[in-house]
């Protein structure tokens, strides 16, 4: 028997989104989140939360395949996707009866669906939210009210306000009961003449790029008007920013997090990727930059594995999540595709120190004081997290990125003159600066990176057909490739 669900929405996503082939590997995670919520049944709300930029989009996407391949209609609705719209009612309500109906033609004709879409239609006529908020508190005992909605009643004078709150309340209270018996209805309808499984599982999406005041209203419309039985909610957000969203309508005093907890049963948080898994899987080819002088490689790496690594302990430096790691390496490439053309234009050989490119394409991005502080002259303190952490015994994080900014950093050398006078100029580190360090490593993973930072910078204090990209070279391209978002 062909399954109703292949007629769903977002059919598609089973080729290019399923856990199969997610490059986070989050596929046991996934089955394990599914199998929790299709244990829950009575109206039950989850909030997903990830930071912004951890996949949340990808994840749910796959969730939403996922859910297919089980038969369990499944709905997904990208809230930003509908941020213009003045009315969170209206866009859940048409989502759940077009994505619900097309399943299958014939459930159209359903009388639960022509009750649920009636009751919809008199809710939405009516101011919705506001309304809808009291008529919960009376009818369910449910102290979410704090809708936006309802504030803006008090603008008027009491007499208007009570007239309409009258007029509303008594429809509003027989829709919210109607809407709710009617989805839970339909969910069996699906169950017992379409041999789905239930529950009806929806995700909500992006709420937290929604303007904050549709944000509450969204949460406030699936709270009175969809938390039923035999269906699940999952909406995804970054919680904290989310929190502070929130606080922006209701003040700064206000406890966003605790109100938030009106809205969900549980929480669930998306588990850190593993970063050099993931570039790993996207296999950047390096192949058409293989005439560059790309250094320096890792210990038993060769440059995409060693461009991997260095990626890696930059996710862990400057707290970078997915979206910002894929913003990097198409900034990166794109000075890549820049110092090859000019190598194919001046015909020197490019030497470039790839991590200190790197670091100063994070440190531009983030907008860091230190990025501003850099010069050909001067290498700062770097600003990072985890500077504790260790690469090995003797080699910490702070040392890999010190390391890699100081190697394209002119220092000050003292010289006399033939008439015994001092003078001073700037030059590269020499490599007997660098040999210092070098002897001082206990272990072969710092005396490898030492010494692969260490073949090339002889070419800094050469001419000729040689071009070794100090920090004014790095940042003249690093604030071109900072034109691309």
């Amino acid at each position: 028997m062909v399954s109703i669900l292949e007629n769903a929405k977002y059919e598609e996503w089973k080729d290019t989104h399923n856990f199969e082939n997610c490059k986070l590997e989050r596929s046991e995670y996934g089955e394990f989140l599914a199998d929790y919520l299709v244990g829950e049944r009575d109206g039950f709300v989850l909030n997903l939360n990830g930071s912004w930029g951890a996949g949340k989009t990808e994840f749910l996407k796959r969730m939403y395949t996922h859910f297919l391949s089980k038969n369990h209609p499944v709905i997904y609705i990208d809230a930003w996707e509908s941020d213009f719209s003045k009315d969170p009612l209206t866009v859940v309500s048409s989502e759940l009866l077009t994505q619900i109906v097309v399943f299958n033609s014939d459930i159209g004709s359903d009388k639960n669906t022509k009750r649920l879409t009636e009751f919809l239609g008199k809710a939405i006529k009516a101011t919705a939210v506001g309304i809808a908020g009291y008529a919960s508190k009376q009818c369910f005992d449910d102290s979410t009210i704090g809708s936006n909605a309802l504030m803006k009643f008090f603008d008027e004078s009491p007499e208007d306000f009570m007239k309409k709150l009258t007029i509303g309340y008594s429809e509003q209270i027989d829709a919210i009961k109607k809407i709710r018996e009617s989805l839970s209805q339909l969910a069996n309808v699906l169950n017992t003449n379409y041999s789905a499984e239930i529950p009806v599982i929806v995700l909500i999406d992006e709420l937290d790029r929604c303007r904050p005041t549709y944000a509450i209203e969204m949460l406030e419309v699936i709270k009175h008007f969809f938390k039923t039985d035999n269906f699940v909610f999952v909406i995804a957000t970054d919680t904290e920013q989310l929190s502070h969203s929130i606080k922006a309508v209701y003040g700064e005093g206000f406890d966003s997090k605790q109100y938030l907890k009106r809205f969900f049963d549980r929480k669930a948080t998306l588990p850190e990727p593993d970063i050099e898994r993931y570039l790993c899987t996207k296999a950047v080819d390096c192949s058409r930059f293989n005439k560059l002088n790309l250094f320096p490689q890792m210990q038993g790496c060769n440059i995409e594995q060693s461009i991997n690594k260095t990626i890696s302990l930059l996710a862990i430096a400057y707290d970078l999540h997915i979206r910002d790691i894929d913003q990097l390496m198409n900034k990166f490439l794109s000075c890549l595709r820049s110092a090859n053309n000019t190598l194919e234009s001046t015909k020197k050989n490019q030497y470039i120190n790839f991590p200190a490119l790197l670091i100063g394409l994070v440190e531009h991005d983030k907008s860091q004081e230190v990025y501003d502080a850099r010069t050909k002259f001067n290498s700062p303190e770097p600003l990072i997290k985890k500077a504790d952490y260790k690469i090995a015994d003797d080699f910490l994080l702070i040392d890999f990125i010190k390391q890699s900014m100081n190697n394209i950093t002119f220092i000050e050398k003292e010289r006399r003159d033939e008439f015994g006078d001092l003078n001073y100029e700037h030059m590269l580190p020499r490599v007997s600066v660098l040999r210092e360090e070098k002897e001082e490593s206990i272990t072969y993973i710092k005396e490898h990176f030492i010494t692969q930072t260490m073949v090339n910078i002889r070419f800094g204090h050469t001419e000729g057909q040689h071009k070794y990209w100090n920090w004014e070279d790095m940042k003249r391209v690093i604030e071109l490739a900072g034109t691309i978002e």
